[in-house]
């Protein structure tokens, strides 16, 4: 019966130890945190994480790998190169099986431009089966194995579509149908074109500026009253 009572106390000593410490290691964090809408730490650092940064249009790189021939293959993706759409695709994911199934029927034109130029990028070989791509991919569209391009354009998971036009990524993401491709695709245009706006509206500002003629000059508003 002694041996027991002594084990319990033991027991409960180590418990009441233990409790001690987490509310120390509680208040601890408390403190550290500081007051509800604080800056806290050394130096005044924020201990959460910031925010990530906005992604913006980026120069793409080259695809190059080989074709299911083993022939090498390269397609540039520079200032010269037309709209390419390049499509990120395996012969293994169900959804990629209903972008395979459009492009053999041509089903994808009618939500592409005429001008758009489409490429399909699988993996190497040692991912991909030749033969299941053979029987997957369509005749007009060019396919090109290369695990680097999907490394070197960081695709997360497929499908995964990238939209590159005047040598930059315009736009890209994931999607399970042609008609969220297009939608992507038409939203990066219209970015694009306020983007070129406002360069455009700058520009003329320094030209005028050059020519010493200000905001509010009478120049700029023949015939009307001068803004105030």
């Amino acid at each position: 019966m002694e041996v027991l009572v002594a084990v319990e106390t033991v027991l409960l000593a180590l418990l009441v130890l233990l409790v001690a410490g987490l509310l120390r290691s509680h208040a601890e964090i408390l403190r550290r945190l500081g007051p509800p809408g604080t800056e806290t730490g050394e130096g005044n650092d924020s201990l959460l994480p910031e925010p990530p940064s906005v992604v913006t249009t980026r120069a793409p790189a080259d695809v190059a790998g080989t074709t299911l021939e083993g022939d090498a293959v390269k397609v540039t993706l520079g200032a010269a190169a037309p709209p390419t759409l390049v499509a990120f695709l395996t012969s293994g994911c169900a959804v990629c099986g209903n972008f395979w199934d459009d492009m053999r029927r041509g089903r994808h034109t009618e939500h592409l431009g005429r001008d758009m130029r489409l490429v399909v990028v699988t993996k190497d070989t040692s991912h991909e089966s030749p033969s299941k791509l053979e029987r997957l991919r369509p005749d007009d569209v060019p396919l090109v194995m290369s695990s680097a391009a999907w490394d070197a354009h960081r695709v997360p998971a497929a499908p995964y579509f990238v939209y590159v036009e005047g040598g930059l990524v315009q736009g890209e993401g994931s999607a399970t149908t042609w008609k969220q491709i297009a939608s992507l695709m038409r939203d990066a245009e219209h970015d694009a074109r306020y983007a070129n706006g406002d360069e455009r509206t700058d520009r003329i500002d320094e030209i005028l500026e050059a020519s010493g003629i200000g905001p509010g000059d009478p120049s700029l508003y023949p015939g009307e009253e001068r803004p105030h």
